[in-house]
């Protein structure tokens, strides 16, 4: 506490202040009822301003006495930080009752950057009222704004964790939310809820799942802290009890980052980073950044910046009370703009053009599907889960080189090639892989890259049949089907990875690839290249019906039918006997019969 030995102030009530030292407020409100009846008291008995200032958990560290031109802000206990604001916040009174901070008060906040600071206005007619000043950041600055309110109830409302988290990402040169913003090592704790309506995937494999997209973001997971509960917690995710457990958690094991196994909006990650002191991102945060690292193309780029624009537009936060920068001269004088109304018209500004732009592209690919269609050129689309091993079914399929390793989202861009010449004439797509809580406007954006999916003939499902968890997968990629609108495609089922199961698992599958191509599921191995023959002649059969021969004796004046059957390279052989050439064709349920009836001799 500041010496307040020469303020002139009785003893008695600078013991009362004294006493407040150590209080902590209730419920984690800025200023409670106990503390303002105090503060008012003492205002109006020593006529001065009296201040407090107190930790991010309201905690009363320190109290002084004096006028406007007197009063200390900091004091020599104050800790200054480099890359965030200092834990702060100070509340003072103003005598008279105005509760409008002072210029004095602004240059004070910003030049120690506390978390914010709060005007009491004091006066013994009317009630109190009050006013803040958080920091805001604008342009390439970060400045102190105002609002000011009717009553405490307002105040205690008042949305505060939002700024400082914005300051502290502004301070980290970081406005847009990056997961690698530091050069430091990402040393994280993954945190999740298993909650009564969870079907599907379970808690233990969503859990790993989050770790393997932590890996592959090149983060490092420490820790897993799970708690079983009724719904999510709507302020911290987590109840309070295991929100002290992450604080310890963290402290013991020099924590940079937590990760939320569930989508948080931006009050819950503001609450969880002003408890713990610690980045708090969620599960969109991570599948967003690592379709950054991973988009190449320029459609995919588009894609990846809409989607993170989406997703910053829905983290927005509206304070209700208007907001205002501080300052003077001619044209900076009257309400202004809120600064959230001028990030949401931005962003939405920004939204717009992007999807504009990805329309346009939308609209060139579905052009090329429709010339694709009128060409007859079949396309055949994989799908799956993530890293189910598409792109190495892909390279399998199509003798090419996509890129594949072990990892979550490595394929991002959607890839069209043409199948193995020797196994049929159509082509193949490489799509991004699903995943669980894969945000429905995520789906959305990428919307271009699925399109491959919305207009293959046929689609390939391959599922990681070695993941015990497989079953519930094969949901998750169904329900994706079903909101993009193509649940009714034809799907053939393929049951990958079978070499990673032991011998007599391998052979069995093998073994019914005899019996159930009719019901359309297949069991591979991509990598070894088990059972590929009859996903090929599976794909065949789907696309073009079952092969079957049919032999033609076409008289030696009409060249024309058999230039015909030549072009459709269905011709296996031709015998020239007297009355013409009996030509062996293989046709399938897209051979135009009715322009060789009459020619037909027996069909196979």
């Amino acid at each position: 506490m500041a010496d307040n030995k020469n303020n002139g102030i009785r003893l008695s009530y600078m013991n009362e202040l004294n006493d407040l030292i150590g209080y902590q407020m209730e419920n984690q409100v800025l200023l409670d009822e106990y503390v303002l009846e105090i503060l008012k008291r003492l205002t109006l008995a020593v006529k001065k301003e009296i201040l407090i200032a107190t930790d991010d958990k309201n905690r009363i560290q320190w109290v002084n006495v004096g006028d406007a031109a007197t009063v200390s802000i900091g004091n020599e206990e104050m800790e200054y930080h480099i890359k965030s604001l200092n834990k702060y916040r100070v509340i003072h009174t103003h005598p008279g009752g105005n509760p409008r901070l002072s210029q004095e008060d602004f240059s004070a906040a910003k030049k120690q950057k506390i978390q914010c600071i709060v005007a009491v206005g004091v006066d013994e007619d009317a009630p109190s009222t009050f006013g803040i000043g958080v920091p805001i950041v604008e342009a390439d600055s970060l400045e102190y704004g105002q609002a000011l309110f009717k009553n405490l109830k307002e105040l205690n409302a008042f949305s505060l964790e939002y700024y400082i988290l914005q300051a502290n990402r502004f301070i980290k040169n970081d406005p847009n939310n990056k997961f690698d913003m530091d050069e430091d090592e990402e040393r994280a704790l993954l945190i999740g809820l298993d909650l009564p309506g969870n079907k599907g995937v379970t808690l233990e494999d969503s859990m790993a799942e989050l770790a393997q997209l932590v890996k592959t973001a090149d983060g490092l997971v420490i820790e897993q802290v799970c708690q079983a509960r009724s719904q999510i917690d709507p302020t911290f995710y987590v109840g309070k009890g295991k929100l002290q457990e992450l604080i310890k958690v963290i402290q013991n094991n020099d924590i940079n980052l937590i990760v939320a196994n569930d989508e948080l909006n931006s009050r819950q990650i503001a609450n969880i980073e002003a408890a713990t002191g610690t980045k708090t991102v969620d599960r969109t945060t991570i599948i967003l950044d690592i379709f950054a690292r991973h988009a190449t193309t320029r459609e995919g780029k588009l894609q990846v910046e809409l989607a993170q624009q989406k997703y910053r537009m829905s983290h927005l936060k509206g304070l209700g009370i208007v907001m205002s920068r501080t300052g003077g001269g001619i044209g900076t004088r009257g309400p202004g703009e809120k600064k959230l109304e001028t990030d949401r018209r931005h962003i939405r500004s920004q939204i717009e053009e992007l999807e504009a732009r990805v329309e346009r592209i939308d609209k060139s690919n579905t052009l090329n599907a429709l010339q694709r269609k009128k060409n007859k050129v079949k396309t055949v689309s994989l799908i799956g889960y993530t890293n189910s091993g598409k792109s190495t079914l892909f390279n399998r399929l199509t003798q090419s080189e996509a890129v594949t390793k072990d990892g979550l989202f490595i394929t991002l861009d959607s890839t069209l090639r043409k199948v193995d010449p020797e196994h049929g004439d159509y082509l193949i797509s490489d799509t991004v892989g699903f995943i669980e809580k894969l945000p429905h406007d995520l789906i959305k954006a990428f919307k271009t890259t699925l399109k491959e999916v919305e207009t293959g003939d046929v689609l390939l499902h391959v599922v990681d049949v070695s993941n015990p968890n497989y079953e519930a997968q094969i949901q998750v990629v169904n329900q994706v089907l079903s909101d993009i609108g193509v649940g009714d495609k034809k799907i053939v089922m393929i049951y990958n990875k079978i070499d990673k199961l032991s011998r007599a698992e391998q052979e069995a599958f093998l073994l019914k690839n005899q019996v159930a191509r009719e019901e359309l599921n297949l069991y591979i191995s991509a990598k070894e290249g088990l059972g590929i023959e009859e996903l090929f002649e599976t794909i065949s059969v789907v696309l073009v019906g079952e092969k079957r021969e049919m032999k033609l004796l076409i008289p030696y004046d009409d060249n024309k039918s058999l230039s015909l059957l030549h072009e459709m390279k269905v011709v296996l052989d031709i015998d020239y006997q007297t009355e013409g050439n009996l030509v062996t064709v293989e046709m399938t349920d897209g051979f135009p019969i009715h322009l060789f009836e009459k020619y037909k001799v027996s069909e196979v």
